[in-house]
């Protein structure tokens, strides 16, 4: 593995520090429900297409429900050339506030 992981209540504070992107893999309804602030939608199945276009200049920090897709999703994204943090746990273990829409 060459990305980092961090647990995902450092989210926020690490995507400030390093002007990283935080993206939300889950599926639309989902992110729809609530999401991190902030946060961009780049859903699994896009990625799984290889279907990103997104700036290889700035840290991708990616995040799930459970943390299990966001792994998935960082070991893709790494082998895409990204610079790439996943967050061991998931939204369940966030605990912070959320934006909806």
């Amino acid at each position: 593995m060459a990305f980092e992981n961090i647990n995902i209540r450092q989210i926020v504070k690490t995507a400030i520090s390093q002007d990283a992107i935080m993206i939300d893999v889950r599926k639309s309804e989902h992110f729809r429900m609530g999401h991190i602030p902030m946060a961009i939608h780049v859903p699994m199945e896009r990625i799984e297409r290889g279907q990103v276009t997104l700036p290889k200049n700035k840290t991708l920090i990616v995040y799930c429900e459970t943390g299990g897709a966001s792994m998935q999703a960082a070991r893709m994204l790494d082998a895409m050339g990204y610079r790439v943090i996943n967050c061991i746990g998931g939204l369940r273990d966030y605990g912070g506030s959320l934006t909806r829409g």
